[in-house]
């Protein structure tokens, strides 16, 4: 069984085909509902806002700003 998302795994999970993450400063990003529809039209994930996704596939919580 697939695993969508635990938060205590934060620090090793990637993006993938079920996990996308998002900045969020500033408000909802405006890829946020491309990723969305896309997900609704497949197997269905998880969008985590308030991270950055570094060059190394890592992930940084950059926290959710208006």
């Amino acid at each position: 069984m697939f695993e969508l998302f635990d938060i205590t795994k934060l620090d090793c999970y990637k993006e993938d085909n079920r996990r996308e993450v998002k900045r969020a400063n500033g408000g909802l990003p405006a890829a946020l509902w491309e990723s969305y529809s896309a997900m609704a039209n497949t197997y269905g994930g998880v969008i985590i806002l308030g991270i950055k996704e570094l060059e190394d596939k890592s992930w940084k919580t950059t926290g959710v700003c208006r």
